[in-house]
């Protein structure tokens, strides 16, 4: 992504920014579609495929498990997908982490 494509988005986003705890919830919103985007093109790469792509792989997404992380900036709850077979293993977060992985 370019960076005035992030400024766009941070620009108005800031429209709606108010207050420090307004910031704060943002910045965990944003760290919690960045974490499951990367954790779904993870899976996405261990599987072989995309989403609804059509394929004859024997294994699948199987839905996800809710996690929480601890961050810098706090804990949050996401949700971090799942394969059938069981031996996707995340690399941004690991399967026993409470951490993200730096």
């Amino acid at each position: 992504m370019k960076k005035e494509d992030l400024q766009a988005i941070a620009q108005e986003a800031a429209k709606h920014i108010k207050t420090e705890e307004d910031l704060n919830e943002f910045r965990q919103m944003l760290t919690k579609i960045t974490v499951e985007a990367e954790l779904n093109a993870e899976l996405d790469n261990h599987l072989g495929y995309t989403k609804h792509e059509k394929t004859s792989s024997a294994n699948s997404r199987n839905g996800f498990a809710s996690k929480t992380l601890q961050t810098e900036d706090g804990q949050f709850e996401f949700n971090s997908p799942r394969d059938s077979k069981g031996d996707f293993e995340p690399q941004l977060v690991k399967k026993s982490s409470a951490a993200l992985s730096r």
